[in-house]
């Protein structure tokens, strides 16, 4: 993996910013609009399928990377509903180029303020970022994932029932989208737990329906022609 440096921040054409990777030859999001993928993958076919109602959500992040996802969430989080979030980034970036990446925003995200505890949260236990919603960062893959570290101290065990899985492409990260991988992910979630995500690749949309998620398409953001979502039947 390349160390933080080698990163440059991007503008995309939303007014957001992204970061490019040149070991990987890979952008962070869309170069058409960060924010935008964001809210359309995450936000507006992730935490908005959540019915209507519900008074407790557990959400599993599959790369907290810029942590863009966990800021919009707690921005779009409904009144009433408590969010315990895990995140997983087993190489997370610095605050200061946290910084300086929100810096190229013309719109920032309301919840920016809290970025800096996000990234200073150590792996112990779920923190109350603000009254309804607890945050929780694990530097691991999702492949050495344990059910332990979604339990509390109590033996409480946060099923997660929307899953972000926001991992680099298959064609730059091809472990993180394999049968064995998504097998991990499934195996924590609860009946009807719905994972989303930006990737409409076939073998990918085949090994979820293998391990018997319900699957669909919808248009994706800025005129990809699909995304996925998967609810676990």
């Amino acid at each position: 993996m390349d160390t933080p440096e080698h990163l440059q921040i991007r503008e995309t054409e939303d007014g957001s910013a992204t970061l490019y990777n040149p070991v990987l030859d890979e952008t962070y999001h869309s170069v058409h609009g960060a924010m935008g993928e964001s809210l359309h993958v995450y936000i507006d076919n992730g935490l908005k399928q959540v019915p209507a109602g519900m008074q407790e959500l557990n959400i599993l992040e599959i790369g907290f990377g810029t942590g863009l996802n966990a800021l919009l969430t707690l921005d779009h989080q409904a009144p009433g509903l408590l969010i315990n979030y895990f995140t997983l980034e087993p190489y997370p970036l610095p605050f200061e180029l946290m910084q300086a990446y929100y810096n190229h925003f013309s719109e920032k995200p309301q919840s920016l303020p809290l970025l800096e505890q996000m990234c200073s949260q150590t792996a112990g236990s779920l923190c109350t970022l603000r009254p309804g919603f607890r945050f929780k960062s694990l530097p691991v893959m999702l492949q050495d994932l344990k059910p332990a570290d979604l339990t509390d101290a109590n033996g409480r065990f946060y099923a997660p029932g929307l899953v972000y899985y926001d991992a680099f492409a298959p064609s730059k990260q091809a472990g993180m989208w394999t049968l064995e991988t998504l097998s991990k992910a499934a195996e924590l979630m609860p009946q009807s737990g719905i994972l989303s995500t930006y990737c409409a690749q076939g073998q990918f949309k085949r090994n979820l329906q293998a391990l018997g998620f319900q699957v669909v398409s919808p248009p994706g953001a800025y005129g990809k022609r699909e995304m996925t979502i998967a609810t676990k039947g």
